[in-house]
This record gives C-alpha cells, structure tokens and sequence, in this order.
C-alpha cells in the first residue's frame, strides 16, 4: 500500500496580495493601469494600421481617471481586452505568454500591472472591458480575496480558490475600451484622494506629464478628475541643419543607431543659453531651471528618468564628466530605446526606472558621458563669459529630439567606436577667443540703491542689474579717462 499523500505547497492569497503590493508606490500603480491604455493603442493602431496622423498617431485615444475618497475609476477608449486574452491571462498574477506583443511596442512585462494596482487602491473591484467580440464584466469582490483553500480542496481542482468569473454583458461603453472601478479603499488610499489632505493627486498629475510627455504630446489626452494634463517638454536647441555654418558651432551631440532589436537614439545639448552670473544668483530662476536640466531616459516611448542630474546617468564620473552644479542648468540630454521586446529594455521591474545592469544601457552610457563632457567643458571655457556667447545661440530652435535626429542623420554620422551599428555626430563647439586678460567686477549694494540708479540711468528700477553695473563702471571709465588727458 502507498503511502505517499499530496500536500499543500501553493500560496495563500492574503501573502500573494500582501507581498505583490507591499514595495510598489500608489502612484506607480496607476501609472500601470495608464500603461495598459496606452499598451491598448499601439495593438489598436497595429491591428486598423492606422496612418501616422502627421506625427500624432495617439489622436483620439484618451484615459479618465477620477480619484476620489470614496473610489477609483480608470476609463479609456483603447480598444478593449479582447475576451480570449481576458479568459486565458489577463487576470492571472502573472503572464504565461510572453511572445504576445513580440511585434509592437509596448511595456508589458510580467503580467501583473493591473490586479497590482487593483489590490493596491481597494478590495472591491470590477472590470468592464468592451472589445470587438463583446462586452463583459469581471468582478474582483471582497470575498473573493479572503476565499482560502479548506484542508478538503486540497486536490479537488474543481474547488479553485483563484478562480474568477467573465460575464457577458450588454454594451455599457460608448466606445470600444475598458472600465474599471475600485472601491473599498484600503486604508490610507482614500485619504491621498483627498486634495485637501493630501499632495498626492498633484504630484500625480506631474509624474504624469513627465511619464507620458512623449505620448501626450502626439496626441494621448489623460485626465485626472476632469483635469487635461499637459505634457512637460523635453526640447533641445538645434539648427536647422547640422554642420552648415563654416568653423565651431553651437550644435547637439547626436547619437543613433540600432543594437540588436533595440532602437537607441541620443540628443544632448543645452535646451536654453547659458546662464549668466546675474541669472545665477537669482535662487527663483536657478530653481525652475534646474528642473529643465539632466538626463531624461525613455522606453517605448515611456519617460522612466527625467532630467536625472546623478552618476546613474554620467554625471560625476571620476576622470570623465563632473558632477552636476547649478553653472550647468543650461544642459539637458534626452536618450531614447525602444523595441518590441520590452524584456530587453533597460528597464527595472517598476519600469520607472533603469536596470543599471543592463548591457545596452552600460554601452549607451559610454557615449552619453562623452556627449556630456562636450558640453560641461563649453560651460566652464565661458565661465564669467557668458553673454559673448550669445549671438552663437540666437539662430538655434527648439526642437524635440526625433526632429534632431533626423536633422543629424541629414548631415555627416561618425560610425561608433567599439559598435558600428551606432552612428554619431559630435560638435566641434566655439571656444574664446585668446585676448588681453579680463577680470570681472563683483560686488553687492543695497536693492533700494540699485533702483535709484537703474532709474537715473535707463528710466527703469528693475531694469538688469548686470546692465546698471556695466553702465556704472563705463561711466567711471570715461570719466577716469578725462582726468588723464
């Protein structure tokens, strides 16, 4: 006689839940479920093929999102979950197919993004989605997350603990898309809901513009609590066309090329002038404008860093590049992989950030410390100089970053050193010119003072403080000289 007897070894549903959420931010989680939306219209756009819509291929997709302490509603028009995947995957915890998607673009990786969220935000959820084939409900009530497996289902497969169930339903949605809805806040959710008790909803709203800047910006509309979010730009100055003008020019590093199956490209520059000594001792401006500076690093087209100033992304790399100080809020460098596989991206596992492991990003990363050092090098040669340089940013535009890198393949690449399937074009950037020895005139006066003589002198108290000292020392100077004659 046998005396071998099955036991338990599978998870319990309360650890599984609790684990699954417990190291993932509220505003990552939804973010996911905004990933899944947008995920909705590049397979929509694949399977109608759908025209580029002159740049704005995301025209006439959106998201709605209402956030509120009694609930979550997340509602799009991206084309639905069709019913086989809902059936098959889409609410499994965890993905089974991971060839699915293998010829688009998208950041679905493991399977998990949307019941994450779910589970995150409340204990009462249902799913409307509206696909070709149909419309259907799925419902995640609170019964369903306290349902353990008694001693006696231990080997009854037709007592599933994690089974759910898929209804049909009639058309509830105007459009083809997905619903869902979540209430039963966990503790503590409906509080960040609540504007008044909490920043979160506003710090939402501004990881959203940087996260999508991209999409937004063709055409996505996202709104939060009837809101539109506008995207932040990631514009960098450029010429119309690169290498035109005879001798040294203000122009960006451009890098690009493709490594396998991923798509790398690389601006890096200055997206304003450099800023002078006066504009650096106003804390207000350095502030809004340090915002604008850094590495910002993108994903199929999802923002994962933005405007990074640290050694994660070159900055402060012994013997190379220095670290990030405010003389460098002119600088900013976008850097862009994208391919089907989203597994192959340097992605970490909240997709909001990078694996710095990652092969690709470590060969990529090479190149974004040489294009840097260009840069931070022309700051420090002009230093105390700043405005002679002027006159070389005045024919430059602002442009986003695929407009430059077409703008660059126009002219003449470099192959890359160590990968020839990389191309790149690096500035042979202006430097001052050798001449008699100057020495800049610092000093501080009272405000009040310094109106008076902006208004003796321009007939303006707010007139530029750099301009009224020039005026003064000028006016000493000729005066000086009189008395020599």
């Amino acid at each position: 006689m046998s005396t071998n007897k099955p036991i338990k070894a599978g998870p319990t549903k309360a650890f599984f839940v609790r684990m699954l959420t417990r190291d993932i931010d509220l505003a990552d989680a939804i973010l996911d479920l905004l990933d899944n939306c947008v995920d909705g219209v590049v397979r929509e756009l694949k399977r109608l093929k759908t025209p580029s819509k002159n740049g704005s291929p995301y025209k006439g997709y959106w998201a709605k999102i209402q956030a509120t302490p009694d609930g979550f509603e997340i509602w799009d028009n991206c084309g639905g979950i069709p019913q086989d995947i809902a059936e098959k995957s889409a609410f499994m915890l965890g993905r089974t197919d991971f060839t699915r998607d293998s010829d688009i673009e998208t950041v679905g990786m493991y399977g998990i993004g949307m019941k994450r969220a779910i589970f995150k935000m409340g204990r009462h959820s249902v799913v409307v989605s509206q696909p070709d084939s149909g419309p259907y409900k799925v419902e995640i009530p609170p019964e369903w997350l306290d349902d353990e497996p008694s001693d006696s289902d231990q080997v009854d497969n037709s007592k599933n603990p994690w089974q759910l169930e898929l209804v049909r339903v009639g058309k509830r949605l105007p459009d083809n898309g997905t619903k869902i809805t979540v209430t039963q806040l966990n503790y503590g959710i409906g509080r960040q809901f609540d504007n008044d008790k909490s920043p979160f909803l506003a710090d939402l709203e501004k990881e959203i513009s940087r996260h999508y800047a991209l999409i937004l910006e063709r055409g996505f509309a996202v709104t939060l609590n009837g809101t539109r979010i506008k995207p932040v730009s990631l514009k960098l100055l450029a010429p119309e066309t690169f290498g035109a003008t005879r001798g040294p020019a203000v122009e960006p590093y451009v890098l690009t090329g493709k490594v396998g199956d991923i798509q790398v490209d690389l601006v890096v520059g200055f997206y304003r002038p450099l800023a002078t000594e006066a504009e650096l001792e106003d804390e207000e401006l350095v502030a809004s404008s340090r915002e604008n500076a850094g590495w910002t690093v993108i994903c199929n087209n999802r923002v994962v860093l933005f405007n990074d100033k640290t050694s994660k992304t070159g900055w402060g790399t012994k013997g190379v590049t220095p670290g990030y100080h405010n003389q460098f809020i002119s600088i900013a460098g976008v850097v862009s992989f994208r391919s089907t596989n989203s597994m192959n991206l340097p992605l970490n596992t909240t997709k909001r950030g990078i694996d710095t492991s990652s092969e690709i990003y470590h060969l990529v990363l090479n190149y974004m410390r040489e294009g840097l050092k260009k840069f931070t090098s022309f700051t420090n040669r002009w230093k105390k100089n700043e405005e002679a340089t002027q006159e070389a940013f005045s024919t430059l535009q602002s442009r986003r970053p695929a407009e430059i890198v077409k703008l660059a393949k126009a002219g003449t690449l470099t192959k890359g050193r160590t990968h020839k399937e990389l191309s790149y074009y690096s500035p042979d950037l202006p430097t001052p010119e050798e001449k008699q020895k100057q020495r800049r005139i610092c000093f501080a006066a009272d405000q009040k003072d310094i109106e008076l003589v902006a208004e003796h002198y321009f007939d303006d108290r707010e007139h530029d403080r750099s301009d009224v000292g020039r005026r003064c020392f000028d006016e000493s100077l000729k005066r000086a000289k009189r008395g020599l004659q």
